[in-house]
């Protein structure tokens, strides 16, 4: 079994609470989805034996970000996992490019921040998760994060906000 977390658009804010998330999860990777790269910076910093995975977002920009990706693919066990920030597949209006995107790589979830908004959905075969904002949530929830749970092929999605920790 594996646990990932999942963050996305922190923004330089609440570090301090990915770091309390990253002590009491204790998890075997941590995925960053963008917006900002030097937060995804500061958990290795912190954390050097953790395994951290990082996209760029869209405003992650400059000489930090310049050797960050736009996608990733993360082998989690015998599962493929599709990462992009979401702004490149227009995830605002919805999210089948990202889905197609995801299934061109032989991945079995895709997972985009971006919107500020959390939420789990599926198109086909393709699991489709947004953990949103661990700073700034657009929409009147408090910030979230995801914690996915592996385990060979079936992969357990949650998103947990905050308030739900406090």
């Amino acid at each position: 079994m594996m646990k990932l977390i999942v963050f996305s658009d922190s923004h330089r804010r609440n570090s301090s609470d990915m770091l309390v998330i990253i002590d009491e999860e204790k998890p075997d990777a941590v995925l960053h989805l963008g917006d900002v790269v030097d937060d995804a910076d500061d958990i290795r910093s912190v954390y050097p034996d953790l395994k951290v995975y990082n996209v760029r977002g869209n405003n992650d920009y400059g000489w930090r970000a310049q050797d960050v990706q736009d996608n990733l693919i993360v082998c989690a066990g015998q599962v493929k996992l599709f990462l992009t920030h979401g702004h490149l597949y227009g995830v605002r209006r919805n999210t089948k490019a990202l889905a197609a995107a995801a299934r061109r790589h032989d991945c079995q979830m895709a997972l985009y921040g971006h919107t500020h908004e959390a939420e789990i959905d599926r198109d086909g075969g393709i699991l489709i998760a947004n953990p949103g904002s661990i700073s700034l949530p657009y929409v009147a929830a408090p910030p979230s994060y995801l914690r996915l749970v592996i385990e060979e092929t079936d992969i357990q999605p949650e998103i947990i906000y905050l308030d739900q920790k406090r």
